[in-house]
């Protein structure tokens, strides 16, 4: 059966460049990054074979070069360039080609980032083991499907329902619950995160936003929508990037005040953040960090 090991030897073999910054990352988060990557680990071989990992590696690194030339474009017109709203929607999340590589990075990026692993430690540690008995968790743009995964694993009492936009994050998703054990009380569905808003008024003890604020135009409907969702003991994970430039990635974040004033204006509290750069250090106009926040209803 495949540990975390799977994910660094094919790191390794398939990205060698960016292999060594990668595996000293993990070595100095062993614990938490294999809470992680082990359980993804069984999942990805049982749902995808051996080749799973070579794919995963591959992705991780076309992810990673694609990020490191976005920031270039960044750094040089000063704003993000995004394609307009329909081609990425077409050329991004409905393009099984695009996603399927980056939804592998897009867990991976956990593990292998400095400015991630925080990240890790604050879902599990301060989001999933707070959550009341029995909760009822929400993912927004859940893509991989791999967060709601782990809340399951972590939390055998809880139900996870878990929405996208994008089919093909959603069939990835689909096949690792599948070979999860969680299929019982995890359903993923191809659902805008934003429109299901308008048609039901449920109400969740645990809701799931990482790193999709910064994919939409505008967040504040997302804000809105969280705590409209949200009961009064419940927990809110949200994560954004700020100052980080990505193909898809629209909304500019400038400032850790930017998404926590949207939040309490929206009616939520901020009971935790942590924001991090990583080993990157500020040489041009901006410092690409990654940004976390636990919410509550005021």
């Amino acid at each position: 059966m495949k540990t975390a090991e799977a994910f660094l030897n094919s790191l390794e073999r398939r990205a060698r460049m960016l292999a060594p910054s990668a595996i000293a990352t993990f070595r100095a988060n062993e614990e938490l990054c294999s809470w992680l990557l082990d359980p993804l680990a069984r999942w990805a071989e049982a749902a995808y074979g051996e080749q799973a990992f070579d794919d995963a590696a591959l992705g991780y690194a076309k992810y990673c070069f694609g990020v490191a030339q976005a920031q270039k474009v960044y750094e040089k017109t000063g704003k993000y360039t995004p394609e307009a709203m329909p081609e990425i929607v077409s050329g991004v999340y409905e393009d099984a080609g695009y996603m399927v590589p980056y939804m592998w990075a897009a867990i991976l990026i956990y593990a292998f980032w400095p400015s991630m692993v925080e990240h890790i430690a604050l879902y599990r540690d301060q989001f999933l083991r707070r959550l009341p008995p029995n909760a009822e968790v929400l993912e927004l743009a859940c893509g991989h499907g791999v967060m709601g995964l782990l809340a399951a694993e972590e939390r055998p009492d809880i139900r996870v329902t878990g929405l996208d936009i994008s089919a093909p994050a959603i069939a990835v998703a689909n096949r690792l619950r599948a070979a999860s054990g969680h299929a019982d009380r995890v359903t993923f569905a191809v659902e805008d995160a934003i429109a299901h808003d308008g048609r039901e008024t449920r109400k969740y003890q645990g809701i799931v936003s990482a790193m999709l604020a910064e994919h939409l135009p505008t967040p504040l409907p997302l804000f809105g929508s969280l705590a409209r969702h949200l009961s009064g003991d419940g927990l809110v994970f949200f994560s954004t990037a700020i100052e980080s430039a990505q193909r898809d990635h629209v909304y500019e974040f400038h400032t850790e005040s930017e998404p926590l004033k949207m939040a309490e204006d929206a009616g939520l509290r901020v009971h935790r953040l942590v924001s991090d750069a990583g080993t990157a250090v500020a040489r041009g106009r901006f410092l690409p960090r990654a940004t976390a926040m636990l919410l509550q209803a005021r």
